[in-house]
């Protein structure tokens, strides 16, 4: 077969994913960047909540970016990079790759056929905070 069915995340579902990381993240009591990137990597939707760094709309990019290119959690390709005993200390390996290679990255798959057609990057707060309110916007395409 030389073409295959597959699925693509839209606009709507993109915004409806930023939102909710929006939502999350202001009941946490945070200020971040939430970002959605397509299958590809590319840019589908961003916002930067008002006091967050201006360098995290670049790295959540990064994470949304990594995680749907690599196909995992950006937490799994952190424990890679600096090894699961670093702690997260050592950050500079997971900036100067090319690629975000810090937690706060998730894939969004289709549950009609478990392809990857997205991802969320989150970044402003703690990695692990980061990845939590990315995987709770992701979380709301499935409700």
């Amino acid at each position: 077969m030389a073409l295959a069915a597959t699925s693509a995340l839209t606009q709507v579902g993109a915004k409806q994913v930023v939102e909710a990381g929006i939502a999350e993240a202001a009941k946490q009591g945070f200020a971040v960047t939430v970002a959605v990137a397509d299958a590809g990597g590319h840019v589908l939707a961003l916002q930067r909540m008002d006091g967050a760094m201006p360098v995290s709309a670049e790295i959540a990019i990064g994470k949304a970016r990594s995680a749907a290119l690599f196909a995992r959690e950006t937490k799994l390709l952190e424990g890679s990079a600096n090894g699961e005993k670093s702690g997260g200390a050592a950050r500079s390996a997971l900036l100067s790759s090319g690629h975000i290679l810090m937690e706060g990255g998730v894939p969004i798959i289709d549950p009609a056929h478990g392809k990857i057609v997205g991802a969320c990057g989150v970044s402003g707060v703690k990695p692990h905070e980061d990845a939590a309110v990315a995987a709770a916007a992701v979380s709301t395409l499935k409700a």
